[in-house]
């Protein structure tokens, strides 16, 4: 069962022992689970809410400041199987280590090495011969996947690539 990183603790919040997180992927996801790890240990998730950019998780057993402060700074994890995602949707995660295929070009231009959160949008950062490739991950650039080929497909405009310039 493999476990994924959906977020860390960056606080206590309140005497209760809530605890404050912040969340790398759609809080809806949340919805459905019934359990996540803080730091490895798994606990049941009774509920949580926003709270600002934030959420606020209360979990089973933490119920004072004292027992939620150890968890100040600790990863977030859930069970990949566990998350609720619906038919055509998929995590970043899932896509990592895919060949990358420029349809304006006809080839593939690298792999893909992680999804980077910008402000401006998120960056698909691909690996090559080139060196670090980034492209948004937005449309029009991002064309579809294919997960059986294990292939990511983007469209690339003239100069984007490193042999452009």
């Amino acid at each position: 069962m493999a476990q994924i990183e959906i977020g860390r603790i960056v606080n206590t919040h309140g005497v209760r022992g809530e605890i404050k997180a912040e969340i790398y992927c759609d809080p809806a996801l949340l919805r459905g689970l019934k359990t996540i790890a803080v730091g490895g240990a798994e606990y049941a998730l009774k509920s949580f809410r926003g709270h600002g950019s934030f959420l606020l998780l209360t979990l089973a057993e933490i119920d004072t400041v004292e027992a939620a402060m150890p968890l100040k700074g600790k990863s977030v994890t859930a069970r990949r199987e566990a998350l609720p995602l619906k038919q055509g949707e998929y995590l970043f995660q899932d896509i990592y280590g895919f060949d990358v295929f420029d349809q304006r070009t006809g080839r593939v231009i690298g792999t893909l090495a992680e999804v980077l959160e910008r402000p401006a949008s998120m960056l698909y950062s691909i690996t090559g011969e080139a060196g670090e490739i980034l492209i948004p991950a937005v449309p029009p650039f991002y064309q579809g996947v294919d997960f059986e080929e294990k292939r990511l497909f983007v469209a690339t405009i003239e100069g984007m690539l490193p042999n452009e310039n």
